[in-house]
C-alpha cells in the first residue's frame, strides 16, 4: 500500500493506484490523530467546520486571527424512507445542537462575529413547524437560527437581501413564505438586541466580512453570487434573468438560485461554498441555461468545495472542472443528498478527490454498490461525521478530519493529509 502522506503530498495519483480506492482512503485514515479528539484551533490556523445533525446544513468558520462566522443554521423535519439519522439524538432541536457544537470549539466563547444566512429555507434558517416552541418574549420562533441566537452572541447577521425580503419577488411557489416570516422576526429581534443586520454586497474588493482580532495578510474573502446574480471576475455583475433573453427576469427563480456565494482563502488554499446554488432559466427558444454553468467562469481553482445543493441534482462539468477541487464536501439531511448523477459528474474529472459528506447511509451504498465511485467517499461518511478542515498558517497544506456526530465527545473517527495545489 502507498504511503498516505506521499500519495496526498503528490496530488495526483496513477490509474492503477487510484483504482485500489476504499481500500487506499481506508489506509489514509489511519492517522495518528484517528481515535483522539479533535485538537482546539490554534491561532493562524483556517478552520472550517461542517456539521452533520441529519435535520439542516451548518457551517461555522474560525479564520486565522480567530473571527468566527457562522454560515446557515437550520432546522428542517423531513420523515420517510429517505431521512438519514437525527444525530446526537432528538433530544434537542437542531439549533441547540449546533450552538453546543459552536460553544465547544469557538475561541471566543460565546461571541460569533458574522452570522451569514445564504438563503431563505428552513433547513438553512429553521422554520416555524408543528411542534416548535415561541421564544420567552413570544416575539420569534425557537427553530434554527432562532434557537441558536439563544444561546450565542452574534456580532453582526448578513442576509442575501435585508431588508427587502422580497428582492427578488415573488418567489417561484409558496413553499417559503413560512420560512422567510420566521427569518423576518428572528431579524426584529437582533435589531431590539442592537445587532445589526446587513445587506450582503455583491461587489469586487468587498470588506463585508474581514477579520475582526488582529488580522491575517494572508486571508482572503471574495463573494460570487447573491440574489440570483453573478460577480464576474472584470467587477461587473451578471443578472442570470438576462440568460432567458432580453426579457429575462429573476423574480421566477427558485428559491436556491438566489443563493449567496464565496469563495474562503489563506494562502495557497482556496474554498468554495454557495448555498444551494442551482437552477436555471428558459431561455426564448425553449432551451434551458443552467446557471451553475453561468457561474463556472467566474470562479476560481479550489481545494476544497462544499457542493451546492447538498450535492443533489447539481455541480454541472463546467463548474467542477472550473473548481477542479480535490476534497468535495456536502451537507447532509436526506438519502439522496449528493446523489447518483451528481456523483457521476464529480467522478469524471481526471484527478483523485475525496468525497466526505457528512452522512452516506446504508441506503445509498447499497442501491449503489456497483458504482465505482463509491470507493472514493470517506468510509467515516458512513456513520455520520462532522467534516472538519483546518488549513496550516502557510495555506501550503491541509487536514481533513471526520468527527463522530454520534455524541459530543469530538472523537476523530478518521484523518487525511493534503497539500494545497498550484493553482492556474
Amino acid at each position: 500500500m502507498i504511503d498516505r502522506r506521499t500519495f496526498l503530498s503528490q496530488g495526483v495519483a496513477a490509474a492503477g493506484i487510484w483504482g485500489s480506492g476504499m481500500d487506499v482512503w481506508a489506509e489514509m485514515a489511519r492517522h495518528p490523530l484517528a481515535g483522539g479528539t479533535l485538537p482546539k484551533w490554534e491561532k493562524g490556523h483556517f478552520r472550517i467546520h461542517i456539521l452533520y445533525n441529519g435535520r439542516a446544513e451548518t457551517t461555522f468558520h474560525v479564520f486565522p486571527d480567530g473571527t468566527s462566522l457562522l454560515i446557515d443554521c437550520g432546522d428542517y423535519t423531513f420523515a420517510g424512507r429517505d431521512v438519514t439519522p437525527h444525530l446526537p439524538d432528538d433530544s434537542r432541536r437542531a439549533g441547540e445542537w449546533a450552538a453546543r457544537y459552536i460553544l465547544r470549539e469557538n475561541p471566543n466563547g460565546k461571541k460569533v462575529d458574522y452570522f451569514l444566512l445564504t438563503h431563505y429555507h428552513s433547513d438553512h434558517a429553521g422554520h416555524p413547524e408543528s411542534g416548535v416552541r415561541k421564544s420567552a418574549n413570544g416575539k420569534y420562533w425557537l427553530s434554527g437560527i432562532g434557537e441558536a441566537m439563544d444561546y450565542i452572541d452574534f456580532g453582526t447577521f448578513i442576509d442575501r437581501s435585508w431588508p427587502d425580503m422580497d428582492d427578488p419577488a415573488p418567489r417561484a411557489g409558496s413553499f417559503d413564505e413560512r420560512t422567510v416570516e420566521h427569518t423576518r422576526l428572528v431579524y426584529e429581534e437582533i435589531e431590539r438586541r442592537g445587532i445589526k443586520v446587513e445587506r450582503f454586497r455583491l461587489e469586487k474588493g468587498s470588506d463585508q466580512i474581514r477579520l475582526l482580532h488582529g488580522g491575517c495578510a494572508a486571508f482572503g474573502y471574495t463573494p460570487l453570487c447573491a440574489r440570483g446574480c453573478v460577480l464576474k471576475r472584470d467587477g461587473t455583475v451578471l443578472d442570470l434573468g438576462t440568460l432567458a433573453g432580453a426579457k429575462g427576469t429573476r423574480k421566477g427563480f427558485d428559491e436556491n438560485a438566489l443563493s449567496i456565494g464565496m469563495v474562503l482563502s489563506l494562502g495557497d488554499f482556496r474554498y468554495f461554498t454557495a448555498g444551494d446554488f442551482s437552477g436555471g432559466v428558459k431561455r426564448e427558444d425553449g432551451t434551458r441555461a443552467d446557471i451553475e454553468d453561468a457561474l463556472a467562469p467566474e470562479c476560481p481553482q479550489v481545494d476544497v468545495a462544499k457542493a451546492n445543493h447538498h450535492g443533489h441534482h447539481t455541480m454541472p462539468l463546467s463548474l467542477v472542472n472550473a473548481l477542479k477541487a480535490r476534497v468535495v464536501l456536502a451537507g447532509v439531511w436526506h438519502a439522496q443528498h449528493m446523489n447518483r448523477p451528481t456523483m457521476r459528474r464529480l467522478t469524471q474529472a481526471k484527478w483523485p478527490c475525496l468525497y466526505a459528506p457528512g452522512m452516506f447511509p446504508k441506503l445509498r451504498r447499497e442501491a449503489d454498490a456497483a458504482e465505482p465511485w463509491l470507493k472514493e467517499i470517506a468510509p467515516e461518511s458512513f456513520e455520520g461525521a462532522h467534516v472538519v478542515v483546518d488549513v496550516a498558517p502557510d495555506g501550503k497544506t491541509y487536514q481533513l478530519m471526520m468527527v463522530t456526530a454520534a455524541d459530543e465527545s469530538n472523537r476523530i473517527l478518521g484523518a487525511y493529509d493534503f497539500k494545497t495545489t498550484e493553482k492556474r
